[in-house]
């Protein structure tokens, strides 16, 4: 049996970066430069210099290249970002183009585009809740939508294996009772404990005490093959699952070859955990569990394995940063801590980590990856 069926990870996932023209005339098309096209489904757009408009933006396939929703706070707003998903590619809107968080002139942007799984949604009855699921298994991605109940429940999911990781975006921030939560679980997380990137909360520890909460541990059934759990906090349910409001989540899974979801542990000292993906990652998002965000590297950004590696954070209002003392290096089949620094190896503490690939570590024919 083949290692993976992902020979390429450029056909479901590539890095972009580019740089803004303070172009408001007319729509801008965006071409990626891997080596094959993709027409994304889900893009994270990040601007890399300081100075003017610091959000970082999601938007994907469920709703739209009409909706967006702004780093950490508030529900999914409408309009102004981007006009399409292209062929191999995107193209901005022409609406507030030259100065809202996209196209500054001369400043540097980053963009994460995963592939557009170009099907249609299905209702899926097998948690109590039900749901409208998208997913795609080589993708191990999982769009999961559900009206919420206000009680706790299990929502299926449709990936066919026990999730890794569940990004919650909720659609209607405004009817939730004004609730800002973005609530994420990791694989990384203590049991019950969820990751809180509401307004001004994503650099927070992990927490038992959000307004609501979401898991899948592989135990007491909170999460199988077929659902995840939502389930209260705070005696709330604002943030998972508030009565007759609605929620989106990204519901992530390994695929071996391709992406990886799992934790490490820190050692204190610059010959850091080695962790092995089974690939050459493109892309690695890390947070400790203790705090201090969620530090993101890239193959774009930083082709080479360097002593002042560029970090960006996935839910924070910051540009990027480029950090002697943050340094990884990304290698054919993994990568490796390299520094002390508390963002990714203080002693003791569990940092976990969400992985996807350039390359696989060896390909369905046999053939091994380079390390750079």
């Amino acid at each position: 049996m083949a290692y993976t069926t992902n020979d390429n990870g450029q056909e479901f996932f590539q890095a972009d970066l580019y740089t803004g023209t303070g172009n408001t005339g007319a729509t801008l098309a965006r071409t990626f430069d891997g080596n094959v096209d993709l027409n994304p489904g889900l893009l994270y757009m990040f601007k890399r210099t300081s100075g003017g408009n610091m959000h970082n933006i999601m938007t994907n396939e469920i709703l739209g290249t009409g909706s967006i929703w702004l780093t950490t706070s508030g529900d999914s707003a409408t309009g102004g970002i981007l006009d399409s998903f292209d062929s191999d590619g995107y193209t901005h809107a022409t609406a507030n183009q030259g100065g809202y968080y996209h196209n500054e002139n001369n400043k540097e942007y980053g963009v994460w585009a995963w592939k557009n799984m170009a099907a249609s949604s299905a209702n899926n009855t097998d948690g109590t809740i039900t749901s409208s699921v998208r997913t795609d298994a080589n993708l191990g991605l999982s769009y999961v939508r559900w009206t919420g109940t206000s009680a706790d429940g299990t929502i299926g999911h449709g990936l066919g294996k026990r999730p890794k990781a569940i990004w919650m975006y909720p659609v209607q921030v405004a009817a939730n009772n004004g609730s800002t939560n973005r609530i994420w679980w990791w694989e990384a997380n203590s049991w019950n404990h969820v990751i809180n990137n509401a307004l001004n909360a994503s650099q927070n520890a992990e927490s038992d005490s959000t307004n609501g909460r979401v898991g899948a541990f592989n135990g007491s059934s909170q999460g199988t093959s077929s659902i995840f759990s939502v389930f209260s906090g705070n005696s709330s349910y604002e943030g998972v699952n508030h009565s007759s409001q609605d929620y989106l989540a990204l519901v992530w899974t390994d695929v071996q070859g391709f992406s990886k979801f799992s934790w490490y542990k820190g050692n204190g000292n610059d010959n850091g955990a080695f962790v092995y993906t089974g690939f050459k990652p493109a892309l690695i998002m890390i947070r400790g569990m203790h705090a201090t965000g969620t530090r993101c590297f890239d193959y774009r950004r930083d082709p080479d394995n360097r002593d002042d590696g560029h970090f960006v954070g996935v839910n924070d209002s910051q540009s990027e940063i480029s950090d002697a003392n943050t340094k990884i290096d990304i290698l054919s089949n993994g990568f490796k801590i390299r520094c002390s620094h508390t963002g990714l190896n203080a002693s003791g503490n569990k940092y976990g980590f969400c992985a996807w690939a350039e390359n696989p570590f060896v390909t369905s024919t046999g053939v091994p990856t380079v390390a750079r």
